[in-house]
């Protein structure tokens, strides 16, 4: 049986049983191994508190845990602080100039088997590459940077690379999603924001990071209704703005929701024109039903246990008066309302961080004491936090510690 020089298949029909090629299986042997080696040696060589404020690629992370955290330590800060400083900051192709040298060097210092160690370090070493036109091509030059695309390393080896990245002061915050970071300061701090910035810039030298400054934002949120407003020093070279989306949510310095909700909204408003068109076409309810759950139902509840406790009355409202007229163009099956698809996204994540291996579990409050005279169960252990503003109490956490106390 004759084989490809390249490992794949011939693209011509086979006629006979001996014209049939076979496809190299190597790729996807050497993906399941790779997650094999990261599922038992590699995540339980990291310690956990090194990811606790990363959110990417992790089995309990998701964007919606990013924004649940990141909305929860804002407003927590603004309980004792008059604005929290928040820098959206932007690694320029972070896996493609990722360096292997420091890679492999703190690679080195997790407990690994020797075996392992020296495993990832050739699966990172001797990798090529040429470039082909139609003058000819190029001879071979060596990969030292990059995660390889594709790889069930990659992600993994990623976080290694960002899991050092922290504040100087255990009162500001950094959380990341991936190479999406960010850094929270609030107005009373030991360090600044310009001293917490250097810092990375230190951090991002050291480890052959480049920092996109033309993409870096910077985000003040301030207390509603402050007596004394302050304008906190504007860090050099990053542009402070009044708005901004941060992982698909638009978030405003006031906390209010409305430039979100009306770009909702207008991207719903395109999806209900296509349900239309397919309504038009002869699509059965049933099958409109699914498509409208998926694309709009989906698109409104995104991440919605991060931003759907500051809503207002008349956003709601709105969401409310599309989701009634998307019911009555018959492209689906029952009227929803905006209260009904949030109480169920945060029913269900609160559900599942209830587990101590959930990456927002860290966020919960401790367990109360348990009286011997308690005389009805509880939705939940945890003792309830004193909010001294509504915007903290209305943050996914403590919204649902209060709703469920009587579960």
């Amino acid at each position: 049986m004759a084989h490809c020089s390249d490992n794949t298949c011939s693209q011509s029909n086979p006629s006979t049983l001996s014209d049939f090629r076979p496809i190299s299986v190597t790729p996807i042997l050497s993906r399941i191994l790779e997650k094999y080696v990261v599922r038992c040696w590699l995540r339980p060589a990291i310690n956990v508190q090194q990811l606790a404020d990363q959110f990417g690629f992790r089995p309990t992370g998701s964007t919606t845990c990013a924004l649940v955290y990141f909305m929860h330590y804002v407003t927590q800060m603004l309980e004792t602080s008059s604005y929290v400083r928040c820098l959206l900051i932007d690694f320029s192709k972070a896996f493609d100039v990722v360096d292997h040298a420091v890679l492999v060097g703190k690679l080195s210092c997790l407990p690994l088997p020797p075996c392992i160690r020296n495993w990832l370090i050739s699966f990172l070493s001797g990798r090529n590459h040429t470039t082909k036109t139609s003058a000819g091509e190029s001879t071979p030059a060596a990969i030292n940077r990059s995660i390889v695309q594709g790889s069930g390393l990659g992600p993994t080896l990623y976080l290694i690379l960002e899991s050092d990245l922290k504040p100087k002061s255990s009162i500001n915050k950094i959380f990341k999603y991936a190479d999406d970071t960010n850094l929270l300061v609030p107005e009373l701090t030991d360090v600044d924001l310009c001293d917490e910035f250097m810092a990375v810039q230190n951090w991002a030298q050291t480890n052959k990071m480049i920092i996109n400054m033309a993409k870096t934002k910077e985000l003040v949120f301030r207390r509603p209704n402050p007596r004394l407003t302050l304008d906190a020093c504007v860090i050099t070279g990053v542009e402070r703005v009044c708005e901004a989306k941060l992982l698909g949510v638009i978030f405003k310095n006031n906390l209010k929701t409305d430039s979100h909700v009306s770009y909702v909204l207008r991207m719903c408003s395109q999806r209900l024109y296509l349900l239309k068109q397919l309504r038009d076409q002869g699509l059965s309810i049933k099958q409109l039903d699914i498509v409208f759950q998926s694309i709009i139902i989906a698109r409104i509840a995104y991440a919605a246990p991060a931003w759907s406790g500051f809503v207002s009355k008349e956003q709601e409202g709105k969401i409310d008066a599309f989701l009634r007229h998307s019911f009555r163009c018959a492209v689906s099956q029952q009227l929803f309302t905006f209260r009904q698809i949030t109480e169920k996204a945060d029913h269900t994540l609160f559900s599942s961080i209830i587990n101590p291996t959930h990456c927002l579990h860290q966020l919960l409050p401790p367990t109360r004491i348990t009286h011997y005279m308690q005389l009805r169960d509880r939705g939940h252990p945890y003792t309830l936090p004193t909010c001294v503003l509504q915007l903290h109490k209305n943050s996914f956490i403590n919204r649902c510690l209060f709703e469920y106390i009587d579960l």
